[in-house]
């Protein structure tokens, strides 16, 4: 059974390490930048992390030295760096990762990573960020689809899997649509092309206490933030009437692609005073994502990176870095998928027959009460009906909520 914890690995400044991959877990999920892998990307001109032992090693195969076991479950996302993705030649790019993945190297260790399943590329970052605010998403999408196409004439037998190059969020090509970059034909291209979707969810914490807990609430903001991808079509259409139709998050617009959150955070990790909201965040999150059935993990960004990096910044908060190797294991039925496979149906609930109970533990509202009964995201015509049902009862640990449904069971 897969997990849906994870973490980015840091950038520089590598310090315990060790701890870093306790948090992903064995079964979780990594994301890290392709050169850290290598001595050096002459193409980018930037080097990598040999006090690492060039990381790849440590990643799957462990360092008894460190005390990091093996872990040849694990998902290692791949993230292509350039400083600027407009100033290279996508097959350019295509040619150097063939060059670099294939021939890993360190000390007598050797691996051809286009031949792991269990790793996934990404060719580019935020294509939208740069210049910043961005739109050409056409032009973004082409350059990603001309990177795969010449990465395939290349390794037409790769294992690796292809994922999307993540953009940053807020870029509506449609007035007034959320999330309609993904409408593009050229966008719809290359999500029909790739393995794994791939997004990058935060929450605003930096915006003030009250306002950040909202954009991880469902109930408030948070599915314009830190659960967007969740978002069910229609969602608004109720909340903002009069407003055009909501079409939903990514996972709502693409169905049966598993989604890997190659980057999420609050802005604030590095704030201790706000550890335990940043918990609460990270929580809410990582049981989204894994009662979803559509997650591979949660990458949080970043363990360690220089000053640009400020708030994200998780070593330097000691009690975040324990809270999070503390957190239960968020299990997933989200497997990995086959490279080139068919995307696999998300097969919907079957109804059984009998009343349920949830019990309410710490910080519960009816909105995560009404997820876990049904095993889905609610609607929000949902959420007031088991409010409804059970006299719209303030909410405290350990009350037992009675289900106005029938109980969902997965096939």
């Amino acid at each position: 059974m897969r997990v849906v914890n994870g973490i980015h690995v840091s950038n520089s400044r590598h310090w315990h390490v060790e701890q870093m991959l306790r948090v992903a877990r064995t079964n979780g999920a990594v994301t890290i930048l392709h050169h850290m892998m290598f001595p050096r990307d002459e193409l980018i001109d930037q080097y990598g992390d040999v006090e690492n032992a060039y990381w790849y090693g440590k990643l799957r195969h462990g360092w008894p030295a460190q005390g990091i076991p093996p872990a040849p479950e694990r998902f290692i996302h791949v993230r292509l760096f350039q400083p600027n993705w407009r100033d290279y030649d996508p097959r350019a790019v295509a040619q150097q990762s063939v060059n670099l993945l294939s021939n890993w190297r360190f000390e007598g260790l050797a691996a051809d990573l286009w031949q792991d399943p269990l790793v996934g590329v990404s060719p580019c970052n935020e294509q939208n960020l740069e210049p910043v605010g961005n739109k050409e998403y056409a032009l973004h999408a082409r350059w990603q689809l001309d990177f795969w196409t010449e990465l395939d004439r290349l390794l037409p037998k790769r294992k690796a899997l292809s994922v999307l190059g993540a953009w940053a969020y807020g870029g509506d090509v449609q007035p007034d649509v959320p999330d309609s970059e993904y409408q593009v034909p050229e966008v719809r291209a290359l999500l029909d092309y790739v393995d794994v979707l791939a997004t990058h969810p935060y929450a605003h914490y930096e915006w003030g206490l009250d306002a950040g807990r909202a954009t991880v609430d469902p109930a408030r903001d948070g599915y314009w933030h830190l659960l967007r991808d969740f978002r069910p079509e229609g969602w608004r259409d109720s909340v903002q009437p009069g407003r055009p139709h909501d079409i939903g998050g990514l996972l709502a617009q693409v169905p049966g692609k598993p989604l890997l959150i190659s980057e999420a955070g609050t802005f604030r990790h590095s704030d201790r005073a706000l550890t335990q909201e940043t918990l609460w965040g990270m929580r809410t999150l990582l049981e989204t994502a894994a009662k979803s059935g559509r997650v591979l993990g949660v990458t949080w960004f970043i363990w360690n990176s220089g000053p640009e990096h400020a708030g994200n910044l998780i070593w330097e908060n000691p009690d975040l870095r324990a809270g999070m190797e503390a957190l239960p294991d968020y299990t997933t039925t989200c497997g990995v998928p086959l490279h080139g496979a068919a995307p696999t149906p998300i097969p919907e609930p079957v109804v059984t027959g009998g009343e349920v109970h949830e019990r309410v533990v710490k910080r519960d509202g009816y909105t995560p009460v009404a997820r876990r009964l049904l095993g889905r995201e609610p609607t929000r015509a949902e959420v007031g009906e088991l409010s409804a049902y059970n006299g719209n009862a303030k909410l405290v640990p350990g009350a037992c909520v009675r289900s106005p449904w029938h109980k969902a069971v997965r096939k």
